[in-house]
């Protein structure tokens, strides 16, 4: 009982902690620009989720633990509670990654038709496509419009890839740069770079439709075994189950616990797609934009 009592105070300390830097940081942000704000206001978002989420598994972890008296048991439902987005949210994160390289690719086309109808210049193209910049990549487009007042075109350029963070946003990068220093021909330059990423987002769709295949029958594996191990531990034999309560049956549970875990984490790696090495590096990190 002293166990549980321990663990239901530490996940009101840790809502407490939650809600009490949800209360400051929700004040007024003033002078922050407005795509850095985006950027701190969906870091938080990601932190508040996760402190619910622990807070959530270290009640369920000690519910199972005061039940079963195993603590082995408490352990892994917690843990594994606070984990399973990340174990399957491998699927989110491609589709993110797509969804982003699909809208660097109408960004391009769109620059491409804003110079072709003779408008503005590379430069000013770039600084008034913010205003209608695809959702996915808002926040980078207005950081990028937002530097090209005071910087260098190229360094504006190049702190853009980093932004982007992905090798195809490197190539994008690298194409304004060449294209900002050639001065003509800029609108077939971009059109040519856009089928590019075009060419790239439809092989990345057909890798993952594989990948998908994959985490699926991964899921469905999983299921059954937790299934299976949840009807073992409340409707097996006491003749069974009874030898998990000694120390030497927690370190069994432990041992296979921990290799169902170490499966399902390599499982996971499987079903997430290596980023390709980028080529391109910001110089220095900006102090203010």
């Amino acid at each position: 009982m002293t166990e549980l009592v321990l663990m239901v105070a530490g996940a009101g300390v840790g809502l407490g902690i939650t809600l009490a830097a949800l209360g400051i940081l929700g004040r007024d942000s003033g002078d922050v620009p407005a795509f850095r704000r985006a950027r701190l206001l969906g870091w938080w978002s990601k932190r508040k989720r996760s402190s619910v989420r622990w807070s959530l598994s270290s009640g369920a972890g000690a519910l199972v633990w005061l039940a079963s008296c195993w603590p082995v048991a408490g352990i892994a439902v917690t843990a594994g509670g606070a984990v399973l987005p990340w174990l399957f949210g491998a699927g989110k994160i491609s589709a993110r990654r797509i969804e982003r390289l699909e809208a660097l690719e109408d960004w391009l086309r769109n620059l491409a038709d804003v110079l072709r109808a003779g408008n503005a210049g590379l430069v000013g193209a770039l600084q008034t496509s913010a205003q209608d910049a695809p959702p996915a990549i808002t926040a980078e487009v207005t950081a990028l419009s937002q530097r090209l007042r005071t910087w260098d075109v190229a360094d504006a350029l190049l702190r853009f890839a980093d932004d982007v963070d992905d090798q195809v946003g490197d190539a994008a990068a690298a194409g304004l740069c060449v294209a900002y220093r050639q001065g003509s021909g800029i609108a077939e330059l971009l059109t040519s770079l856009a089928r590019q990423i075009a060419a790239d987002v439809a092989a990345r769709r057909d890798a993952e439709s594989e990948r998908a295949r994959r985490r699926s029958a991964a899921r469905i594996l999983l299921g059954l075994w937790a299934v299976m191990f949840v009807s073992f531990a409340a409707f097996g034999s006491d003749n069974y189950t009874s030898v998990y309560s000694s120390l030497g049956g927690q370190l069994v549970l432990a041992v296979v616990l921990g290799v169902v875990g170490v499966a399902v984490v390599w499982l996971r790696r499987l079903g997430v797609e290596r980023p390709a090495p980028r080529f391109l590096r910001a110089p220095g990190k900006e102090s203010s934009s």
